[in-house]
């Protein structure tokens, strides 16, 4: 398994594996709920660059990707206050290379990438549908961090999770 920068023209690559990866959330949330939810996937991916995406490949094929935010960046859009440490975003695994460790290679190059920046956390939001991710994230020593919460719309818990780098 190879992590490395995205290139340019993996763009469309990228949108297929991170829906793909979160299609399993459109039976647990309300057909509503899901086309928005799918909107903001897209939207997020094709911002300006305020971040840089990160991508794991198994022999030649995209396994995953993630988005890496450095320090005081508007991760969110205005919902909060930009955070003095690093974030990440839409950590994605391809439904083929799923238990392949794929998601923990990206995590760990994006702890590694905030260490260099000399940040202190590594942040990260979830859902409370997200089950999988959450035990993921714990396993791997990211803690609640209830202070940076948010609900983007009525009913949705945003909660937030960082780790010591």
């Amino acid at each position: 398994m190879i992590v490395r920068k995205a290139r340019e023209e993996e763009t469309s690559s990228i949108e297929t594996v991170t829906l793909a990866a979160y299609e399993q959330y459109a039976a647990v949330k309300s057909e509503a709920h899901w086309k928005r939810y799918r909107k903001g996937i897209l939207h997020t991916l094709s911002e300006e660059k305020k971040f840089e995406c990160m991508v794991a490949e198994i022999d030649g094929e995209m396994a995953g990707s993630v988005l890496f935010y450095p320090p005081n960046t508007d991760v969110y859009g205005g919902l909060l206050k930009p955070f003095p440490w690093a974030e990440i975003r839409l950590l994605a695994v391809a439904p083929s290379h799923r238990r392949k460790g794929v998601a923990n290679a990206l995590l760990e190059a994006c702890e590694k990438k905030s260490r260099e920046l000399g940040c202190s956390y590594l942040g990260l939001h979830t859902d409370h549908s997200m089950e999988h991710a959450i035990k993921l994230y714990t396993k791997r020593g990211y803690v609640r961090f209830p202070d940076n919460d948010f609900y983007p719309v009525k009913d949705l818990h945003v909660m937030a999770f960082r780790k010591s780098v």
